[in-house]
């Protein structure tokens, strides 16, 4: 599912770096995942920003799975790459973007992914992602995330799906990116897709409301 959205959203992000890190301990990834990730939740303001896209994948009617695309801002890429490239040469070797990777996912995975999904109104909680992927893009750090949804999801005669990220405390503020921010697969014409503002979800005091994504079939 990673590598089908990386091929939907190809050329969006900008292209990624190619040159190999030299071999480098992986052991530091943790405290730096986490020194990232612990800011305190009393600042006014967000401490990074996350640019996301969304893909549904649905087959005879049903969501099977979901996969994220996160784009971390410029400065928190660099934070996070310069504990990992020893050499500095900018870019990230298959064994250190996946340890990265799996240093982040679990991280999120503390705090539910910063996902909330409701399906005709009732909550669908994430699993572990089936599979993960970390990348340099524009100077940016890409997070790929898939999600196998198991069950009964059923997107059919008007199924409403609403998928919000949200941090409660504000160290990351989400947005959904302005090109191609979500994409269906496997629908068969039969869905539609829009992001909306959310006022009745808004947090940290009311001071910000999340835009919800929102998947309807027929």
């Amino acid at each position: 599912m990673i590598r089908n959205i990386k091929g939907n959203v190809k050329g969006t992000m900008g292209p990624g770096m190619k040159r190999p890190v030299k071999h480098r301990a992986v052991a530091g990834l943790l405290f730096a995942t986490a020194s990232v990730f612990c800011a305190a939740p009393a600042l006014a303001h967000p401490d990074m920003a996350v640019t996301a896209r969304v893909l549904f994948d649905i087959r005879a009617g049903r969501l099977t799975g979901i996969a994220q695309l996160l784009a971390f801002d410029a400065t928190t890429s660099a934070r996070l790459l310069s504990r990992v490239d020893t050499d500095r040469d900018g870019a990230l070797d298959p064994q250190v973007a996946q340890a990265l990777a799996n240093e982040i996912t679990t991280s999120l995975e503390a705090r539910g992914f910063f996902t909330e999904i409701h399906l005709a109104g009732r909550p669908v909680a994430l699993a572990a992602p089936i599979a993960t992927d970390a990348r340099l893009e524009g100077g940016h750090l890409v997070l790929s995330m898939a999600f196998a949804i198991p069950g009964t999801a059923t997107l059919q005669d008007g199924a409403r799906l609403e998928l919000m990220l949200r941090d409660r405390d504000l160290t990351l503020a989400f947005r959904f990116a302005s090109d191609q921010p979500l994409i269906v697969r496997g629908d068969q014409g039969h869905c539609t897709t829009a992001i909306a503002p959310k006022p009745d979800a808004a947090y940290f005091g009311g001071l910000v409301t999340p835009d919800v994504a929102v998947l309807i079939c027929r």
